[in-house]
């Protein structure tokens, strides 16, 4: 047993994606062995994945709370209901908002099965959870509390390793392996859904260095502005005396 503990650089794993996600598969043990099982259940996921669908868009539109997000605006759908129409109105399930989504989540588990684990894919896996959030960079506004996300996260896994779990396609070990894998994935992707969400409270001299540098900047740009309406108020004011100097010289002029 190793009795000293490996380092764990912490602003990388706020700063470096390919880091913290090795930190979380290791913490976790998931390798390339569970990545090749993931690859192995393709045939079978693939003929699933409309059932899997159907049954998360059913899911979601049990309750307001997250059946709603899906009458607002998302990044590659606007919305052509009326704003002031989307909250009396919800959302059908035949609407093109929803045929959308679903598509999007088609997408999602073919690629799961199927795409190379490299930084490519990660940062796609990445991208997943930052369109839920109501972060920069995005053309939507659209934010997703994050116990929405969570719990379909639990649905979702619960659906899929079910599935697989009556598959007769592999040998007892074979099954166990695959849902094994799929249990650990899917927790590494709720670690990319909650960096957009959740914030350690104990900054690095780094983040501290950024927050001071941001604040810093803001009050100098105050200043400027401030200097800048000094100098035109003490403009305007010499502009002022100058014209009542005029038009008092004048007067004297034509009074004498």
């Amino acid at each position: 047993m190793n009795t000293q503990p490996a380092h764990i650089d912490r602003d990388r794993l706020y700063t470096d994606l390919q880091y913290r996600f090795d930190y979380v598969s290791q913490f976790i043990g998931f390798t390339e062995a569970d990545q090749e099982y993931i690859h192995k259940s393709a045939s079978v996921v693939s003929g699933l994945v409309p059932t899997i669908v159907d049954a998360v868009y059913d899911k979601l539109s049990n309750y307001d709370a997250t059946w709603m997000h899906f009458s607002q605006d998302q990044d590659g759908l606007q919305i052509r209901e009326p704003a002031e129409n989307r909250e009396t109105t919800p959302v059908s399930m035949g609407s093109e908002a929803i045929k959308f989504r679903k598509v999007m989540l088609t997408k999602y588990l073919k690629k799961l099965v199927t795409s190379e684990w490299n930084l490519s894919y990660l940062k796609y896996l990445d991208w997943v959870g930052h369109i839920h959030t109501s972060t920069p960079l995005k053309k939507s506004s659209i934010n997703v509390e994050y116990i929405h996300c969570n719990a379909l996260f639990g649905y979702l896994s619960s659906v899929v390793t079910g599935a697989l779990s009556k598959s007769e396609e592999w040998d007892a070990e074979t099954r166990d392996c695959i849902v094994n894998a799929y249990v650990k994935f899917f927790w590494l992707q709720n670690d990319l859904f909650s960096r957009y969400y959740v914030k350690d409270q104990v900054l690095s001299d780094k983040e501290k260095a950024a927050v001071a540098a941001c604040r810093k900047a803001k009050e100098d740009e105050i200043r400027r502005q401030l200097r800048v309406e000094s100098l035109l108020n003490a403009v305007v004011g010499m502009l002022a005396g100058a014209v009542i100097g005029v038009v008092g010289l004048r007067y004297l002029a034509r009074g004498s």
